[in-house]
């Protein structure tokens, strides 16, 4: 573990908020946030708990819930709790990307039931798909978005819950990211063997002869 590894991008950003329309967005800033669930990549249809550490689907597929791990924290240090989750949900439905609007359609509901658990009712029976959609939901701070504009672009580093924050920005350049020494998920066994390097710097380019270039020297 540690060092650094730097990676080229095409293009340009202005923004490090994943989650709106507007605006071009510095590459990886999603990986953030964490999801209640992770995808296998070499398992198809297999998700693991992230966030959640346990999840029930109704036995007629009208409903999931999910039950999040007690230790699950933002960067500051602050818990993940249902309400992030209603708010996540209820936020980038209505204020995000119109992509959230549409993957989300077939949700009629998320509803807090407990302390640490959180209900997704669903309005399509017919997409059996459902529950790892809802699972797929990334979290992000009801307290934080109390006082930051969601619906802004911004270059000031988001509050997530991912294994790495935000370094430095060089707007349109230059971004790094820095693993996270208190990430609270690092001994999960969905992530062990990952997240290595101590940073992961992503260096802008206009042109990809110059990335070429670059790579070369």
């Amino acid at each position: 573990q540690g060092g650094t590894v730097k990676l080229a991008e095409t293009g340009t950003f202005d923004s490090l908020n994943p989650f709106i329309l507007k605006g071009v967005k510095a590459p990886a800033i999603a990986g953030l946030f964490e999801a209640l669930m992770v995808s296998s990549l070499d398992e198809p249809q297999t998700m693991y708990g992230l966030i959640a550490e346990s999840v029930d689907v109704a036995p007629d597929r009208r409903s999931v819930e999910f039950t999040l791990r007690e230790a699950a924290r933002f960067s500051d240090g602050s818990r993940i709790t249902p309400d992030d989750v209603v708010f996540s949900f209820t936020t980038l439905k209505e204020k995000g990307d119109p992509t959230f609007a549409i993957l989300y359609a077939g949700v009629k509901a998320v509803e807090k039931t407990g302390p640490r658990s959180v209900r997704f009712t669903f309005s399509d029976l017919k997409n059996r798909e459902l529950p790892m959609i809802a699972a797929q939901l990334p979290i992000i701070s009801k307290a934080y978005y109390e006082k930051v504009d969601f619906e802004k672009t911004t270059l000031e580093a988001p509050l997530g819950s991912g294994p790495y924050v935000v370094e430095s920005v060089e707007q349109g350049r230059t971004i790094i990211y820095k693993r996270n020494p208190n990430y609270w998920g690092k001994n999960l066994a969905v992530n062990r063997g990952q997240n290595n390097f101590e940073r992961i710097r992503y260096d802008m380019y206009r042109d990809e002869s110059v990335t070429l270039e670059a790579f070369k020297a």
